[in-house]
């Protein structure tokens, strides 16, 4: 039996497993143990209207066998099987199992903290997704030699914790899985260490700082003491 993923929404090919070689002369597919039929091809007559929730939306390849499901939905996800006659009135039943799944796309990847404590930057990244079910994985640049801790993900969210020295960009990579595809999404971040504050110019000058001016008014306070006393 075949394997063939499809993605809601979108058009999937099911292979009929014929040779190339083969000359086709009569194609069925159908569905629930072969007894609903849902695809046909005899001569000239081909009929994809056999069922309805299926009706506008399949396409039959005489020359290969091949059916192809657009607009794909839930309610397809089963297994079809497929009669083909060829040659000399030979015949070869296949099945394929469609799997129908959502897309899974990038994953959103946010800094949900990031503080500079004891000489060390410590930082979150929440990753999540909308696609319901879907699991995580986290894993930072090969260069990375921080500390990192992996949240327990809950509801379509994980997070993940790290500690590495300031003044250096890090890169850390999410992964999203459905168990039958993944999507990535790569995010990276700066820490730096906090620098002195400049003095405050107003008007294009320098306010002299507070300690300064404290200094100056004790030194003329002298001066003043000195000359008059």
């Amino acid at each position: 039996m075949g394997d063939t993923i499809g993605y809601l929404g979108e058009s999937v090919t099911l292979s009929s497993g014929a040779n190339p070689s083969w000359h086709i002369t009569k194609i069925t597919w159908s569905i629930y143990n072969n007894d609903t039929w849902i695809a046909t091809f005899k001569g000239k007559n081909r009929n994809t209207e056999w069922f309805g929730p299926f009706k506008g939306r399949l396409s039959i390849n005489t020359s290969s066998g091949d059916l192809e499901i657009r607009d794909v939905r839930r309610g397809d996800d089963m297994v079809y099987s497929v009669l083909l006659t060829h040659g000399q009135g030979e015949q070869q039943i296949s099945k394929v199992r469609l799997t129908v799944t959502e897309r899974l796309i990038e994953p959103s990847v946010r800094k949900v903290f990031s503080v500079l404590k004891d000489g060390y930057c410590v930082m979150a990244l929440q990753c999540s997704s909308t696609v319901k079910d879907t699991s995580f994985s986290w894993e930072p640049e090969a260069s990375f030699d921080g500390s990192f801790w992996r949240g327990s993900p809950n509801a379509n969210i994980s997070v993940v914790w790290s500690s590495y020295s300031p003044n250096r960009n890090v890169t850390f990579i999410c992964t999203a899985s459905n168990g039958l595809t993944n999507a990535s999404r790569v995010v990276r971040e700066t820490c730096q260490d906090e620098q002195p504050k400049p003095d405050v110019v107003v008007d294009g000058e320098t306010r002299v700082p507070g300690i300064i001016k404290l200094l100056l008014g004790f030194l003329f306070g002298c001066l003043l003491t000195y000359i008059f006393r």
